[in-house]
């Protein structure tokens, strides 16, 4: 039996390399964490949220959003989405505020920062941690044009990825 070997150049790598980063990063960034979609639903609001440690980011994607990388700083993503008249979810502005609370409760107040990307809108925040850290957030979230604010609560354990 033959074996098989690739054919792919060099540079058709790099390109497939460089689409898989840009995937990933997407789905970072995108309504879904890395481990399964996170959500609360408030009537025809959504509201997606991931956490997770800021190394998960490739150095160049970390330095286009101004992130630091490190194994002690982990990266809140919350996304705010509205139900169109289609029936999709469709992003929405929001002014965002959170607060996150360690296992011996210590508060720190979350400083989100908006991205957008095309129609794409979610709000970024950095906080510190230590290994195998639970944190607690507690996230207000108030869609442009509504008087009333998301609330939800979650929590995240932090790990560094080298052990």
């Amino acid at each position: 039996m033959k074996t098989r070997t690739s054919t792919a150049t060099k540079p058709t790598l790099l390109m497939l390399l460089k689409g898989i980063i840009t995937l990933f990063t997407l789905m970072l960034f995108s309504t879904q964490s890395a481990q399964a979609e996170q959500k609360e639903r408030f009537g025809d609001y959504e509201v997606h949220y991931s956490a997770f440690t800021s190394t998960f980011l490739t150095p160049e994607i970390a330095k286009q959003y101004g992130i630091v990388r490190s194994k002690a700083i982990g990266v809140i993503n919350i996304s705010v989405l509205k139900k169109a008249e289609n029936g999709l979810f469709e992003p929405v502005p929001a002014q965002l505020e959170g607060m996150r609370t360690n296992d011996i409760q210590q508060q720190q107040f979350l400083a989100f920062r908006r991205i957008k990307e095309g129609k794409a809108i979610y709000y970024l925040a950095e906080v510190q941690f230590m290994e195998g850290e639970v944190l607690v957030f507690n996230i207000s979230a108030t869609p442009e044009g509504q008087s009333q604010p998301l609330k939800l609560r979650f929590s995240q354990t932090f790990y560094n990825e080298n052990k």
